[in-house]
């Protein structure tokens, strides 16, 4: 998609308040636990072994320091030749989305990138079902607790596939669409009209940006453009505690880490699955953590050879990641991929001109070394081993 919404006309205060009084009344009774009875649609744990955490696991690098808020999400979840990597994300309406972001060195994982790119902005992010929510902390902490109060994804249920009646579909709506419009094109796949859906002309008048979400269930997309209108204020009750149920290896040796944040958390574990009574800022550190290790890694990384000099250590990782830079100075952006290692350049002060020169690129699916090797292609540059650190120097 993946950017919701920042409206582009929006109304004035005393007008929204207005509408928010009288539209916005059915959105917020539609929210409420007796209204949702019908619309559950089972989440499941956050897994491990499921797709969208795969995706969201997936080793990640890069600098977007100085992009909007939009295009550098836009760069992380998106994957222009690969539809099936696509990571659904949906952002606070009352964020804007072209303000500057600078997060620095990206990754280790996509999700990692996504979380440091919303903390750039003053946001957070949090997993709900297939879709990354990005906004202020109290909007995320609500509409979080707002799905999660009200699913059972402790049940064995596995997500529907594709077909059945209200099952998972690809949404897609152009520039300038409506809330009430977009509202009508998730309508139009849901099957079931018993289903809980906020009454046609329900929303303000915003003007959303083209939005795709890919197999996501149309009743959570019903929430997430009802959610964008959340009576949300800055109190303590943005901390209310919700349960949810995660599948992560080793997920337990993390748990005292987050204990900080909410000493009530409770923990019930069964059949290799955790389930976490916890406020939002809890859940949201605990994802953080877990979706922070790529897939199949440890957080230590490779074993490399004892008496590997640096260089040998960058050729040998054999974790691939996807990278897309454009115009960047050649030398901290080589720092910021070995950094991913833990590994540290020597700059040879007379390579300064090729250091500085700027650098574009966009690969997928590549090693570190691979990456380097692209930028030092470009900058006219050569590495060579200087012990543990990695020499830098023209290549003449």
């Amino acid at each position: 998609m993946t950017m919701p919404p920042e409206p582009r006309g929006r109304t004035s205060g005393a007008h929204f308040r207005t509408l928010l009084g009288a539209g916005v009344l059915a959105v917020i009774t539609f929210l409420h636990p007796g209204e949702l009875s019908n619309q559950n649609f089972a989440a499941e744990p956050l897994s491990q072994k499921d797709e969208f955490a795969q995706r969201l696991q997936e080793p990640h690098t890069g600098l977007v320091d100085g992009r909007s808020l939009r295009l550098a999400l836009q760069i992380v979840s998106r994957h222009q030749n690969q539809p099936s990597r696509h990571i659904n994300t949906w952002i606070d309406r009352r964020v804007n989305p072209d303000s500057l972001v600078s997060p620095g060195s990206l990754g280790p994982t996509r999700y990692a990138s996504l979380c440091k790119i919303a903390a750039s902005a003053g946001c957070v992010c949090y997993p709900v079902d297939n879709c990354v929510v990005i906004g202020r902390p109290a909007w995320v902490a609500e509409l979080s607790r707002h799905i999660f109060s009200h699913t059972d994804d402790a049940a064995p249920n596995r997500r529907p596939k594709r077909g059945a009646a209200g099952n998972p579909v690809d949404l897609h709506w152009p520039d300038l669409t409506t809330p009430n419009e977009a509202l009508e094109i998730v309508r139009g796949h849901i099957d079931d009209r018993r289903a809980a859906v906020p009454a046609a002309g329900a929303f303000p008048h915003d003007l959303w940006p083209e939005t795709l979400l890919r197999d996501i269930s149309p009743q959570l997309a019903v929430q997430l453009i009802a959610g964008q209108f959340l009576d949300v204020r800055e109190t303590d009750e943005n901390q209310s505690p919700f349960a949810r149920t995660y599948q992560f290896a080793g997920a337990q040796d993390d748990l005292e880490s987050i204990r900080n944040l909410d000493p009530n958390l409770r923990v019930d574990v069964s059949g290799g699955r955790l389930r976490l009574q916890a406020t939002p800022a809890a859940h949201q550190a605990f994802c953080r953590r877990m979706l922070a290790i790529p897939q199949g890694d440890s957080p230590a990384g490779q074993p490399v050879p004892a008496g590997a000099n640096a260089l040998e250590i960058l050729k040998q990782n054999e974790r691939v990641f996807s990278l897309e830079v454009t115009d960047k100075p050649a030398g901290p952006l080589i720092q910021a991929l070995v950094a991913q290692l833990g590994l540290q350049c020597q700059f040879d002060p007379a390579a300064n001109p090729q250091l500085e020169k700027r650098v574009s690129l966009s690969a997928v699916d590549q090693t570190l070394w691979q990456l380097v090797r692209l930028i030092t292609d470009q900058a006219s540059l050569k590495i060579d081993a200087a012990g543990d650190k990695l020499r830098v120097s023209a290549n003449n």
